[in-house]
């Protein structure tokens, strides 16, 4: 926990901020007993809170405290929050979407080919921005034209979505291991893997060139796939295969909003 604790003060956050994490960690290892945090047991805790609590701020709030220590132990699974179904989610329709993944090729440069291929990727794959930016170059199968996020399961990239990665692939003449990286000069951070906030970033740069101009986020992005897959049909199993989710649960309090 003390590393931990290192972790949480190198991000900048308030003392009692910290000291909120560290008690609810403390909790969460408490309910594992000494066991690892698997998959399977992971999902037993999602269980175990949904039947201990009843609101959802409560729930989700535990869940992103604990997302945030599997990130920090590098451990591949993160909980679905839940959704209010009160809450309107914001969909964008053909036209705008279109204009937003149309919007790199208005520039002709080496960063435009890694923003274009990004953005195709985030959109299509389903993937949560967290998990895109650890993806590596060996995961990108060249033969059967798939992303392989581990030994069993793995993402068909459509011929569209193939041909502007293979193009950003074929861009780049550098040793970096990460498929996305920072070309950024005067950033430290150059030649590394790109952050959540960059990816961000680079989504709220091209959806202000939309005219009119629309706010777009990574959610948005999910929400507008989850509607497009429910519009032809997917149920919550195909939902939860094509967003990620972790548990059954989660997708079909999610399809209930689209």
């Amino acid at each position: 926990m003390d590393n931990y604790k290192k972790y949480l003060k190198s991000k900048n956050l308030k003392n009692s901020t910290i000291k909120n994490y560290l008690w609810h960690v403390r909790q969460f290892l408490h309910w594992l007993n000494n066991k690892k945090a698997t998959a399977s047991e992971l999902k037993n805790y999602f269980k175990y809170l949904l039947k201990k609590y009843q609101k959802i701020n409560t729930i989700n709030l535990r869940l992103k405290i604990i997302n945030n220590y599997l990130h920090f132990i590098h451990q591949q699974f993160q909980f679905d929050l839940l959704s209010d179904h009160n809450l309107e989610l914001k969909i964008l329709d053909n036209e705008i979407l279109n204009q937003f993944l149309e919007n790199p090729l208005k520039k002709n440069s080496h960063l435009a080919l890694r923003d274009k291929a990004l953005l195709e990727l985030l959109y299509h794959s389903g993937l949560k921005v967290g998990r895109l930016i650890e993806v590596k170059k060996q995961q990108v199968d060249d033969i059967r034209q798939e992303l392989f996020l581990s030994k069993n399961n793995s993402i068909y990239l459509s011929p569209h979505v193939w041909m502007h990665l293979k193009k950003y692939l074929d861009s780049r003449h550098d040793d970096i291991d990460y498929l996305f990286i920072n070309f950024d000069r005067s950033n430290k951070s150059k030649n590394k893997s790109l952050s959540v906030r960059s990816v961000e970033r680079i989504i709220s740069q091209y959806s202000k060139n939309i005219k009119p101009a629309v706010n777009i986020n990574p959610q948005i992005l999910r929400n507008t796939l989850a509607y497009q897959l429910k519009s032809t049909g997917a149920q919550s199993e195909h939902i939860k295969a094509a967003l990620h989710f972790q548990t059954r649960a989660g997708a079909k309090n999610y399809l209930k909003k689209i």
